[in-house]
C-alpha cells in the first residue's frame, strides 16, 4: 500500500515503515500519547532534524523517549513543547540559526516556567499560521458551549 506525506506529497509504501522496528515503535508511543502531546511531541522531533538530512528512526525514538521522561503530566509536557517549537520556529522565521537541536535544555527551561507559573498553555493543533489563534472558531465555540452548559448544571 502506498502512502503519501500531507506536507511534502511523497509516497512510500507502507509496508517499508512497519518493517522498521524503531518506526512501528514510534508510532505506537505517538498513537498512545494524547493529542495535546503526539502532536507537539512531532513537531518538537522534527527541531532536531539536520536542514539537509531526515531525522532516523531510531534517533526520533530515542529523543521521543528522553523528552517524554521531562515531565510526568502529558499536558504540561504538551504545553511546554507547543511553546518551545513556536519560539524555535518565530526564530528561524527572522533569518537566526537554522542548527539543529542537539539538548532538551531549551525544553527544560520552557518545562520550568510553565511548572512555575502552574497553568497549561493553549496547545495548537493546525499547521502553523501567521499570526493565527492557537485554537479554532469551532473549537473556541464548543468551550464556550460548555462553559455555559456548566452555569447551568
Amino acid at each position: 500500500m502506498r502512502i503519501r506525506c500531507p506536507s511534502c506529497h511523497a509516497e512510500h509504501a507502507l509496508e517499508a515503515c512497519l518493517e522498521d522496528e524503531a518506526a512501528r515503535e514510534m508510532m505506537g508511543l505517538l498513537a498512545d500519547l494524547p493529542r495535546e502531546t503526539s502532536r507537539p511531541l512531532a513537531a518538537y522531533l522534527g527541531l532536531w532534524r539536520p536542514k539537509t538530512r531526515a531525522l532516523g528512526w531510531e534517533r526520533a525514538l530515542r529523543i521521543a523517549r528522553e523528552t517524554l521522561a521531562l515531565h510526568d503530566d502529558p499536558a504540561v509536557l504538551g504545553a511546554s513543547l507547543s511553546e518551545t517549537v513556536e519560539a524555535i520556529r518565530a526564530k528561524r522565521d527572522q533569518g537566526a540559526d537554522h542548527r539543529a537541536l542537539n539538548s532538551h535544555n531549551y525544553l527544560r527551561r520552557v518545562l520550568e516556567s510553565v511548572a512555575d507559573r502552574g497553568q497549561t498553555l493553549p496547545v495548537a493543533t493546525g499547521p502553523r499560521t501567521g499570526s493565527a489563534p492557537a485554537t479554532s472558531r469551532s473549537a473556541a465555540g464548543l468551550t464556550a458551549l460548555h462553559g455555559v452548559r456548566n452555569r447551568y448544571e
